[in-house]
């Protein structure tokens, strides 16, 4: 019986191992991956950066954008053009999006490439990207989760402190340092890079450069610490000439929910007819008018027909033949509900002109689905190396020829955009020369190194607020009312993004502290540490 008995016990048992392997089995999937290359997902990060049409839509196109007065005219715009809260989710998707996706891919490149001396320099391109975008978010935000985020799997920290934003700067400095020493210029290249192909040189220069930028961004809160910060990405090497743009080529492909490899922004003109309402501002507009700015008709086309520009066969281009018109900042196309008329083509024909046509739309270039999407550009550099001479920081002394450059590059620039028309030596220089005499005051100085500087960051809104919110310039108007509308702040510029109301609850206690240093309130109208007023 004992034998019996055993053998029962045995048998279960057995049974008991097969089910549980069986049950293993049935937990694993056979199209999932134990282990992914990092270039996958460095390939990944970096198409949706820009390849997120609903992001870019809702935190650029609708926000950052139209506050900078880039953009208006569509439904969407009221948030950063009327400063009005429409949908407050739009304030913080890029957070809910960068957070579990962008940030946790980087940081788990980094984790695994730590160690890995073959890696070293997909570690250090990991290291960049991730400053990068941390950057952005801190800019938006304010204090954010930093040092304690993306590290509920590997350190069980689910509910994440809020760095204060100066600390993060000072890691921001040392991290790039750190990235700058890595890079080995001899050694593998980086792989699945879309920004440039693999080349460690360059993205030793992209790393400097960044970190030029974020430099600068102190000049109001730590004057001695911005300069040590540019002058060491000087010393270390930025980006000489325009083939070191840190730039996407997208493909042409319009948009499919989670497919990131068209241009987002471009996806949003391309949703709907009459680019889904979006028009250039008359701000923008008249200032590149006045200055004969030949990068207009790059940033913006007049077209008159109801379909998608650049794809419906009824649509006309007519820029030639109209002045270019921006709406109003804040302001619909039917805010401003008067035709403009008949207009004559060069055959003589007669096209009526109605309300909704006569405002500039993004033009078939920029809006084109494979445009490519600027990161951080030869021009910013040479027009922050102008600020640098301006400043005699760096042993640098002629801010007028940096400035000078900056518009050559920036124009140059734009033969990037598919299809568009290289710019003219002439017309560059007839541009330049509304500049001369160059000015010698600091502030004249700075107000025109920035108001190109604003120009240059067309479609890159997060950035053109952020400089903005540092220099003050260009000196936008604040929009208080448009006909049917009025600002939701009475006239006050908001000067930061709102914290989700999620984080309310899942992370209630760190939020609290947060919103104790900036008052006690989820508040946009409180700057940023260091936008200090």
């Amino acid at each position: 019986m004992k034998i019996i008995k055993y053998l029962s016990l045995i048998a279960l048992s057995l049974m008991c191992l097969s089910c549980t392997k069986d049950l293993t089995s049935l937990n694993e999937d056979p199209a999932g991956f134990t282990s992914l290359d990092p270039a996958y997902q460095l390939t990944k990060i970096q198409s949706s950066l820009s390849g997120d049409r609903e992001d870019a839509w809702r935190y650029d196109l609708g926000i950052a954008s139209p506050i900078v007065q880039h953009l208006g005219g569509s439904w969407w715009t009221q948030h950063g053009g009327m400063y009005r809260v429409v949908e407050k989710s739009h304030w913080y998707s890029h957070w809910e999006s960068t957070y579990p996706r962008e940030l946790k891919n980087i940081q788990d490149i980094l984790d695994r490439t730590e160690s890995d001396p073959e890696m070293v320099n997909m570690n250090a391109a990991a290291r960049v990207l991730r400053v990068y975008m941390f950057s952005r978010m801190t800019d938006m935000y304010g204090d954010i989760p930093y040092s304690e985020a993306i590290k509920g799997f590997t350190e069980r920290k689910f509910k994440p402190k809020y760095d204060r934003q100066e600390d993060i700067y000072a890691d921001f400095f040392n991290e790039l340092e750190k990235a700058n020493a890595a890079f080995d210029v001899a050694g593998k290249t980086v792989g699945g890079d879309m920004f440039y192909n693999g080349d460690v040189a360059k993205w030793k220069k992209f790393c400097n450069s960044l970190r030029l930028r974020l430099g600068f961004r102190l000049t109001k809160i730590n004057l001695a610490e911005a300069q040590k910060q540019v002058e060491r990405a000087l010393t270390n090497g930025v980006m000489a000439n325009n083939s070191d743009i840190c730039m996407i080529k997208h493909m042409p492909i319009n948009y499919t929910a989670d497919e990131f490899r068209g241009n987002g922004r471009s996806q949003v003109f391309k949703a709907d007819a009459i680019s889904a309402g979006f028009r250039l501002v008359r701000t923008l507009v008249n200032y590149m008018a006045e200055r004969e700015d030949p990068r207009l008709h790059i940033y913006g086309g007049t077209y008159v027909g109801d379909g998608i520009v650049g794809v419906s066969s009824n649509v006309i281009d007519i820029s030639a033949f109209i002045e270019p018109l921006g709406v109003s900042p804040g302001a619909m196309a039917w805010n401003e509900f008067k035709n403009y008329g008949p207009v004559t083509d060069d055959d003589g024909n007669q096209i009526e002109v109605g309300h909704n046509f006569k405002f500039l739309q993004p033009s078939k270039y920029v809006s084109a689905l494979d445009a490519p999407f600027f990161h951080l550009s030869f021009a910013e550099v040479e027009f922050l190396k102008a600020e640098a001479a301006a400043r005699g920081w760096a042993g640098a002394t002629n801010a007028q020829t940096h400035f000078m450059n900056g518009i050559q590059a920036s124009c140059e620039m734009m033969a990037l955009y598919p299809g568009a028309p290289p710019i003219g030596q002439s017309n560059i220089d007839a541009l330049k020369a509304h500049y001369l005499p160059f000015p010698s005051d600091f502030e004249a100085t700075m107000e025109s190194i920035h108001s190109q500087m604003w120009v240059n960051f067309f479609l890159n809104g997060a950035e053109a607020y952020a400089n903005f919110r540092r220099t003050g310039y260009p000196k936008l108007v604040p929009f208080t009312s448009v006909e049917w509308y009025t600002s939701g702040t009475d006239g006050v510029i908001p000067r930061r993004f709102f914290y989700p109301e999620s984080e309310a609850i899942q992370n209630g206690k760190n939020l609290q502290e947060a919103l104790g240093r900036m008052g006690g309130k989820n508040d946009w109208l409180v700057p940023v540490w260091w936008d200090k007023q």
